[in-house]
């Protein structure tokens, strides 16, 4: 039985190959002959050549694309970053490797934990599972037995400084927990994170503000790891797969101003990474209706779990707010544990 390729693919590879030879055919119709031959051999009119091409051939860009596309279609391969998983899931290479530079864990939860509880508030530390951790099945390679064990380890650490464990590994369980196309949680894993919170932390927030949350639509989202498999003309094709995402709002339901004796300190803060700061997941309007109470948020988008700390720390928000709880989201990756020492 021979082998008959679809159509999409028929297109797709002789788009390639159309693209692969309009670079040669381009430059040597735009190319000066005079003393090329003279260059050939000192490697000058290579030099030419690529500096021709990178600045003036038009198609440059969609040659590029085509060749992720040849990558992504044909080996599921992907630019160095990312890897490619099962059923279009896209995981970054991050999550596969020690962290590149990682402060010492204890030093720095100790540093936070230390002035937090002088001002009579609560650290809670949030560590989120790697997505890889918790799509493994997904991934068409295994990890090693350090990276197995580091959230476990990671709770061992918190529990022996005093805090509360929180195991986040059961809400971010579910099959649509974190975006296909994205490093990131999807607004259902942050909603359900939120949810196990207000499990844990119910009854210690007085004076309650109602809030409510409510679905209001979907749109279509890429994801930050679609850089790294830049298809361009051919993803409807070969992939990535298009995405889609929920959108929420969340508005106080409360129609009681603030009294002039009324308690004024904040119930929440939330200090983070991009899991919490970016809007698209919704993480601090979940909080605000799970919790039933103000959440302000103090998180940072690729700064890292451990600089939007110390600037909360060291620019005075810590006392301005007056927070009953800080909860510290921290994603798993930036932790190298290994090298931790109590």
């Amino acid at each position: 039985m021979s082998f008959r390729p679809s159509l999409h693919t028929q297109a797709f590879v002789a788009g390639f190959i159309a693209l692969t030879l309009l670079p040669g055919i381009w430059m040597i119709a735009k190319a000066p002959l005079a003393g090329l031959e003279a260059n050939v051999l000192s490697g000058a009119a290579q030099r030419q050549y690529e500096s021709r091409f990178d600045d003036s051939f038009p198609l440059r860009s969609s040659l590029r694309q085509t060749w992720a596309a040849l990558k992504f279609g044909l080996f599921a391969e992907m630019a160095e970053g990312a890897v490619a998983g099962a059923n279009g899931v896209l995981f970054t290479s991050e999550e596969l490797m020690p962290p590149k530079a990682s402060q010492d864990f204890l030093t720095a939860l100790r540093a936070a934990q230390s002035p937090i509880e002088a001002m009579g508030a609560e650290l809670v530390p949030v560590i989120l599972p790697d997505k890889i951790r918790m799509m493994a099945d997904a991934l068409p390679r295994t990890r090693s037995a350090q990276f197995a064990e580091r959230y476990d380890h990671l709770l061992q650490m918190i529990a022996a400084e005093g805090l509360r464990t929180l195991d986040m590994r059961p809400a971010l369980s579910g099959p649509n927990a974190f975006m296909r196309t994205d490093t990131h949680w999807s607004p259902e894993g942050a909603r359900n994170v939120a949810q196990a919170l207000s499990k844990t932390l119910a009854g210690e927030i007085s004076n309650p503000t109602p809030f409510e949350t409510r679905h209001t639509g979907t749109r279509s989202f890429d994801g930050d790891l679609l850089a790294f498999a830049d298809t361009g003309i051919w993803r409807p094709y070969v992939g990535p797969a298009p995405e889609q995402i929920n959108t929420y709002e969340t508005q106080s339901t409360s129609s009681q101003a603030l009294g002039l004796f009324d308690d004024i300190k904040t119930p929440v803060a939330l200090v983070g990474t991009s899991f919490s700061a970016r809007q698209d997941f919704h993480f601090t309007g979940f909080l605000k209706s799970s919790l039933q109470a103000e959440v302000l948020s103090f998180a940072m988008e690729g700064r890292g779990p451990f600089t939007p700390m110390e600037r909360f720390l060291s620019d005075g928000q810590l006392i301005t707010t007056q927070p009953r709880i800080v909860l510290w989201e921290i994603p798993e990756r930036y932790i190298d544990t290994w090298s931790t020492t109590p």
